[in-house]
């Protein structure tokens, strides 16, 4: 492809000066041309000249000679003398030759506007038909050649025209961030529309954000514009050119603010801002501007220019300068923005243990307010949080997730404009609730010591903070740390306490003995079950009595007599088990050590079997049947005992239970259990069962009747309920004006309530039943109204 286009370059620069020989003709060589038409130049041969000189002077190629032979009429060179007339074919050379210099001209034309990315085939048709035209002139087909030379320009015509119209495309943004409530609407909408982020934004689009809000716009060349709370923007104009790879850009405020940061200036979108009766020319890139009813305000943070104008005022803004646009006035002269904040805390590249991190920075001088960003990423690309108008140098914000953040605050000044950023720093939130790892290996727990210098190591975390009775210990690098504290006589308690950078704290406790003579001292394992001091509790015929004392020492258990119940040995840290059989309830018993040295101690302690669970004494007896969800459980048991009701513990006083559980509909299982401190245990069970539901009435009839001569009532009703019918049942008569009331008695064998009324004569007939109440075994009762 080089060569070829060195070869193209080579012929054009050959045909442009055959296009100028008819010119250089006329300057040059009037004195020798006798005539000329439309296609040649009429010649005499001069004396001492050859026909390759005319054809070098006229044709500007000497090669070209024989067309001059054909063209006068001659066959052969032999016949040229001086003085003969010579026929030169120059204009219908330099024709040809023009029209290849104009094909080769609108190929490079259309080149440059792209014709290979946009018009493919129209350029590579243009091309082919150069080529072939070139290859008919060196064959001298003057004609043919300037025909493919004609068409090869109509080609590269029609790919310039394709190009150039492909080149001014209208160009999209993105929504590539958002925050709150975040509105656009099209021309054709008549509506706003809720924009999520990567929704595309076209020319004339309306963009809005409402309270607490901001939106980020990104344009194809990476810029960024960021439309603070309560603003409104129009996108008026976006355009791409493909082939150069640049956009122009222009943007309406109508309200509200918004930050700018563009690209590079060699890859940077032409900007232009326009607000109400204002209009800014943008070589910045970075720059802020505002519009609200007290006018137009307009900072810029870069090198390039900002030119705002109004009224036919223009005001330029260079680096960290200012301007005000009051309502129907022209822009006032600039002024310096504030200068930047130092932050001050959280330090930068650090981490923070809680949601809510205090931000702070130093005041700055005559600043009436402050800016803050808060933002995930390091471009403020994905904000979090941004609050415009803060009046103290800090800042605590809502509750933030675990994560990375980058900050940044500008001062505002009485104008409302905000000064130069600060530096932007970086903090990290952990959320740590784990306590800090914490192991103390020294002393021993339990030990018993000879020397009052104790020495306490342990590990702990990289970087947290460790204090051992209360005074701190540096901990090395790899956690361990070591200090030494002076025992007291008796029993010792150590403290160890790690705090975490995030507050979070492990505490260690370690009991020792610290015995200044060489008697020898039992520590009985915690484990084993207590009554008393050095009073162990069982429910077997053997207990297991372990502990520590002195190391690699012999061990023996004694009764009071003297008898050897049971014997071991200490290992290496003193530690020993020995199970003792058991003769009776209650035993005082001795443990025996004697040390390597021959030093022998002797301790006493005692030992309680109990075998029995403990008892379970209600105060009531459980009812079978009943219809209070409440159940109430009185009783006494064993003092100490453990108790649990249907799983639950409940609560042992002195000896006493008073508990309520709720029961549910049916038969419930109580449980309840009593466990003693030797593991003992005692279960009682009961079922009781809950009916809330009152007996239905099936039926109910009044049959007048004689008995012994004088007019009775013979009353029936049929009842049922799930848990039996109460033996009586009250009920009311109505005769006339009079009331009668009684009891019928449950029939079981006819399942059934029955009874008799007796009533004067004349009523009879106009005797009703009217009411029956019914009650059932659990208590549910409940009043029939019979009509």
């Amino acid at each position: 492809m080089a060569t070829r286009s060195a070869a193209r370059l080579a012929a054009i620069i050959r045909i442009l000066r055959l296009a100028l020989c008819a010119t250089v003709v006329h300057l040059f060589s009037a004195p020798t041309i006798l005539a000329q038409d439309a296609r040649h130049l009429i010649v005499r041969l001069e004396s001492e000249q050859t026909i390759r000189q005319i054809a070098e002077r006229y044709l500007d190629d000497a090669n070209l000679w024989p067309e001059i032979l054909q063209a006068s009429g001659l066959n052969s060179i032999t016949q040229l003398r001086p003085g003969i007339t010579l026929r030169i074919p120059a204009n219908e050379i330099s024709t040809a030759n023009k029209a290849l210099v104009d094909a080769l001209l609108q190929i490079q034309t259309a080149n440059l506007a792209g014709a290979q990315l946009f018009a493919p085939l129209n350029i590579g048709k243009a091309i082919s038909l150069h080529d072939e035209a070139l290859t008919k002139r060196v064959q001298r087909d003057w004609a043919r050649t300037r025909g493919l030379a004609t068409d090869s320009f109509s080609e590269a015509t029609v790919a310039l025209e394709k190009s150039q119209a492909l080149r001014d495309k209208a160009a999209e943004a993105l929504v590539t961030d958002r925050q709150g409530n975040v509105e656009g609407q099209r021309p054709q909408d008549l509506a706003w529309r809720n924009l999520q982020i990567q929704t595309i934004l076209i020319e004339e689009e309306k963009v809005r954000t409402l309270s607490d809000s901001t939106a980020q716009i990104t344009f194809r060349d990476a810029s960024r514009l960021r439309l603070s709370a309560n603003s409104n923007a129009v996108i008026q104009r976006m355009r791409y050119d493909p082939l150069k790879r640049t956009e122009e850009a222009k943007v309406t405020l109508v309200e509200g603010d918004f930050y700018a940061l563009l690209t590079e200036k060699n890859t940077r979108t032409s900007f232009n801002v326009d607000v109400p009766r204002v209009n800014a020319t943008i070589d910045s890139g970075s720059f802020w501007v505002s519009q609200d009813t007290t006018g137009a305000k307009f900072a810029n943070y870069d090198d390039g220019l900002v030119e705002v104008t109004a009224l036919g005022k223009t005001v330029a803004l260079n680096r960290n300068e200012g301007t005000v646009v009051t309502p129907g006035a022209s822009p006032r002269d600039k002024l310096a923005v504030l200068e930047a904040p130092a932050l001050a805390a959280p330090s930068n590249e650090t981490t923070v243990y809680v949601r809510r991190p205090q931000l702070s920075w130093t005041a700055v001088v005559s600043a009436s307010g402050y800016w803050i960003e808060i933002a995930a990423d390091q471009g403020f690309g994905r904000m979090v949080l941004s609050k415009f108008g803060l009046d103290q140098p800090n800042f605590l914000p809502a509750e933030l997730a675990a994560g990375e953040y980058f900050w940044r605050v500008a001062a505002l000044d009485n104008l409302g404009l905000p000064g130069a950023r600060s530096s932007t720093w970086r903090f990290k939130i952990t959320v740590d609730t784990t306590p800090p790892y914490l192991s103390v290996t020294a002393p021993e727990r339990g030990v018993i010591l000879r020397d009052p210098t104790v020495r306490v190591t342990g590990e702990s975390e990289p970087g947290a903070a460790v204090t051992v009775q209360g005074r701190p210990v540096e901990v090395r690098a790899d956690g361990h740390f070591e200090t030494t504290i002076t025992a007291a006589p008796g029993m010792n308690t150590v403290s160890v306490i790690a705090t975490d950078p995030a507050g979070n704290e492990s505490r260690h406790e370690r009991n020792f003995e610290f015995m200044p003579d060489r008697q020898s001292v039992v520590a009985f394992d915690p484990s084993i079950l207590t009554i008393g001091p050095r009073h162990f509790l069982t429910a077997e015929d053997v207990i297991s009595i372990g502990g520590t004392t002195t190391p690699n020492a012999q061990i023996r258990i004694q009764t009071a007599a003297g008898s050897v119940r049971a014997s071991a040995a200490t290992d290496s840290g003193g530690r020993f088990r020995v199970n003792v059989p058991l003769q009776a309830a209650e035993e005082r018993l001795a443990i025996t050590v004697a040390a390597p040295s021959g030093f022998t101690t002797t301790e006493s302690f005692a030992v309680s079997v109990d075998k029995t669970p403990p008892d379970i004494v209600l105060d009531e007896i459980p009812v079978r049947l009943t219809a209070e969800p409440r159940f109430l459980l009185k009783g006494r048991t064993e003092p100490g005992a453990k108790l649990t009701l249907n799983g639950r513990e409940i609560v042992n006083r002195n000896g006493r239970f008073d508990e309520t559980t709720q029961l549910a509909t049916g038969d419930n299982v109580i449980e309840l259990v009593a466990a003693d401190a030797a593991g003992n245990v005692r279960v009682e069970k009961w079922t009781v069962k809950l009916d809330r539901d009152p007996p239905a009435l099936v039926g109910a009839r009044l049959t007048p009747r004689t008995v012994g001569g004088r007019p009775t009532l013979s009353i029936e009703v049929e009842a049922e309920d799930a848990s039996g019918l109460a033996k009586i049942a009250p009920f009311k008569v109505a005769a006339g004006a009079q009331n009668f009331s009684g009891f019928l008695r449950y029939n079981r064998a006819a399942k059934r309530y029955e009874g008799t009324l007796v009533v004067p004569a004349t009523l009879v007939a106009l005797a009703a039943l009217r009411e029956v109440e019914l009650q059932d075994d659990a208590g549910n009762k409940k009043t029939f109204e019979i009509r």
